[in-house]
């Protein structure tokens, strides 16, 4: 029998975490929404869907390592420093590692609205298609910074619209997370 109340809190850690991911806001260098504590959620969301979806528990390290790199920049920010750019090759590791944690989570995230979603809503669809948006632009974010001779010129123009698509697509992300969440009962009862 599936444990709806699992699964309801599951997808709202999931969707909250994407919040904390997404969202940051700044005093000084220290972020009031830090992302540690999305990838935190995450790992909350993992363990409520895993009897769900069995995939899902390989990601716990990679959600382990995610929060703690986060964590880390986070508590740099106290001090004035920053993470991102201090070393190249952390750099690329850790955004493979995004890369695969979140097209994955949310591939998985998808085959449960596959599972849960009334008729015609398309839910599943809609997550794995914002997947692959974000995938490629989080892809081209870091790779496109390392032929900076070349595209200079246009790395600014490109960074901004990326960075309106992202938030264009964060939004799309979480509003699917939470119709998803809206779909499932809040207790063990079906709906």
């Amino acid at each position: 029998m599936t444990d709806y109340r699992n699964l309801y809190d599951g997808i709202s850690r999931a969707a909250w975490g994407y919040f904390f991911i997404y969202i940051d806001f700044k005093i000084n260098n220290v972020s009031i929404l830090p992302a540690f504590i999305g990838y935190l959620l995450f790992l909350s969301a993992i363990r409520c869907l895993q009897d769900e979806e069995r995939e899902l528990s390989l990601l716990s390290t990679l959600g382990v390592i995610l929060a703690m790199w986060h964590g880390i920049d986070w508590l740099a920010g106290w001090f004035s420093y920053e993470l991102d750019g201090l070393w190249q090759f952390p750099d690329v590791l850790i955004s493979l590692v995004n890369l695969y944690f979140h097209f994955q989570l949310l591939t998985n995230l998808a085959s449960i609205a596959a599972k849960y979603q009334p008729e015609g809503y398309e839910l599943d669809s809609k997550l794995l298609r914002y997947r692959t948006i974000q995938t490629v632009i989080l892809t081209a974010m870091t790779i496109i910074p390392h032929f900076h001779s070349r595209l200079m010129a246009i790395w600014t123009f490109l960074s901004i619209l990326m960075a309106i698509v992202y938030l264009i697509i964060a939004i799309c992300l979480m509003i699917a997370l939470f119709s998803l969440r809206r779909c499932l009962p809040a207790n063990n009862e079906p709906g």
